[in-house]
């Protein structure tokens, strides 16, 4: 389930559009969840007072810097249309004092809807190019910078964006580098999380069963809830390409292998085509061919019916769906309850969920860029922590109030300015967390943040051609073949063959190409 790449940006924000829309994540399961972030977090608090300020930071390489003209192309986002009146992404409350207190002009345009790539490439040909850019993709990032589209930012990173460091790790920063320089700012994404297990509580309480905590245990429980209640009792959705690795990315992990890639001797081997995958691959053959595993996991698109209806009882489930689920189970008032457990494990404690919050989009600075200066400083402004406040709440008595200390703001106040985070450059936690509360999101997203997550090596890469143009073809084969073992459309006897098979399709050129950077990078 490798490289979580670029998820669209400011998920949160549309994240109630998400709620009745859906979006397949490259390798999880987020098919269930729909438009996704490109937020970020590194904390987990829910704690709505102001973060510490920064400004001095701010203030003094904004006002060092001399032009103060700046042009920002940002990547097209739904609340883009959602301005009211005459307002417009130049011209509302928000954005003016914004260039008021920043003493910045700064002008903002979009990339459009669709092939955002084609048009980037264009604006960068004709020479009249804006001072900031975003680029969605880590494919085309590394290819433009490889061009020299790009400046080099490291020494202006040092004079103008002091704030760089504490907004984003070194090591996320310097997976964006290209020979050693830095020519892109990732996107910081503040998400941590996305899917957990989630479990119809009410089920087993009124079965006097156990919360399962192995995979041995998770067996035992779903054998007597398929002979007391007749149902198949673990849900998953496979209908969409990715969706099947990550319904089933508990089990998987519970064998070590729920990542794209394993570390074998030092190197990086494909997880699908090891022997711990195909006893994987055995176990849920034997729950599917039982009765277990609901029987119409393969074709399905979505499971909250299921969760919300009690004819599941276990799910893999993204933390926006948990309240939707648990929503429409109150409404229906059958006294039926959720919660979130801790992935089963398997052998030697192997368990989790593959590591989230890797930027798959980059901020530039265009190598013909007018002021580059001016550009660097502007980022550093935003990347301040008292201009996040002022972006996350909007101001003080129109959009929120503070009690006691506290920022208090109603859904309402939080939905009258939805197009706000059309001026972050990244998300930082105490946004990103004041979002996820107003909404409603935070009691389902926290609880995943104490369960364990496995880190993709290959997400820290920079973009291979030969891994990344293959990667999807193979996921796609990998799933097809696994649904078919699973199902018994497929004799696991041929599991050395399906290895062959994937091999042949390029499988093999991909990993040896990731090993290249992976060896040299140890």
């Amino acid at each position: 389930m490798a490289n979580l790449q670029a998820r669209p940006f400011f998920y949160i924000n549309t994240l109630l559009g998400r709620f009745y829309s859906m979006k397949i994540q490259k390798t999880a399961l987020m098919g269930m969840s729909a438009v996704l972030l490109a937020g970020l977090v590194v904390g987990c608090s829910s704690n709505n007072s102001a973060p510490a300020s920064t400004s001095s930071g701010a203030a003094s390489t904004s006002g060092a810097v001399k032009n103060k003209d700046v042009k920002v192309m940002r990547t097209y986002h739904p609340s883009m249309e959602q301005f009211k009146g005459s307002e417009t992404i130049n011209d509302n409350k928000l954005v003016n004092v914004l260039k008021e207190k920043s003493g910045f002009n700064v002008k903002f345009e979009s990339l459009p809807k669709d092939n955002p790539n084609q048009k980037i490439s264009i604006i960068l040909a004709s020479g009249d190019v804006p001072d900031i850019m975003l680029i969605p993709g880590k494919s085309d990032y590394f290819k433009l910078a490889q061009q020299g589209a790009f400046e080099p930012l490291d020494e202006l990173a040092k004079t103008n964006i002091p704030n760089l460091s504490t907004f984003l790790p070194k090591e996320i920063l310097d997976a964006s580098k290209l020979d050693g320089k830095m020519y892109g700012i990732p996107v910081r994404v503040a998400q941590k999380v996305g899917n957990g297990l989630l479990e119809r509580s009410d089920i087993l309480k009124e079965l006097s069963l156990k919360e399962p905590t192995t995979m041995d245990e998770m067996y035992t429980t779903l054998k007597t809830i398929k002979e007391k209640k007749n149902m198949a009792p673990l849900t998953g959705a496979a209908g969409n390409p990715g969706a099947f690795m990550a319904s089933f990315v508990p089990y998987a992990s519970a064998f070590g292998v729920g990542n794209s890639t394993v570390t074998k001797n030092g190197k990086l081997e494909f997880s699908w085509l090891q022997p711990e995958y195909k006893e994987y691959l055995t176990t849920m053959k034997k729950w599917y061919s039982e009765g277990l595993i609901d029987q119409e996991f393969a074709i399905n698109k979505d499971i909250k019916d299921k969760m919300i209806n009690g004819t599941a009882a276990f799910g893999t489930v993204y933390w926006g769906d948990a309240l939707a689920i648990d929503t429409s189970i109150k409404d229906k008032k059958t006294g039926g309850t959720l919660q979130y457990i801790p992935p089963v494990s398997g052998k030697n404690g192997a368990a989790g969920f593959q590591e989230e919050g890797i930027p798959g989009s980059y901020i530039v600075i265009p190598k013909q860029a007018k002021n580059k200066e001016g550009a660097a400083a502007f980022i550093n402004y935003i990347m301040n922590a008292d201009t996040d406040k002022f972006l996350t709440y909007g101001i003080e008595g129109q959009d929120y109030k503070v009690d006691n200390g506290q920022i208090v703001q109603t859904p309402e106040q939080s939905n009258n300015i939805p197009w706000r985070t059309l001026y972050f450059f990244g998300d930082s936690d105490p946004s990103f967390n004041a979002r996820l509360k107003v909404k409603g999101f935070l009691p389902y997203y926290e609880p995943l943040l104490k369960f364990k997550q496995n880190r993709e090596e290959t997400s820290y890469a920079p973009s291979i051609e030969a891994y990344d143009t293959k990667f999807t073809e193979l996921r796609n084969y990998t799933e097809e073949n696994a649904l078919k073992f699973i199902m018994g459309k497929r004799d696991l006897g041929e599991f050395d063959k399906f290895v062959q098979e994937f091999n042949a399709k390029g499988g093999k050129a991909a990993i040896d190409a990731m090993n290249e950077w992976f060896t040299k990078k140890k």
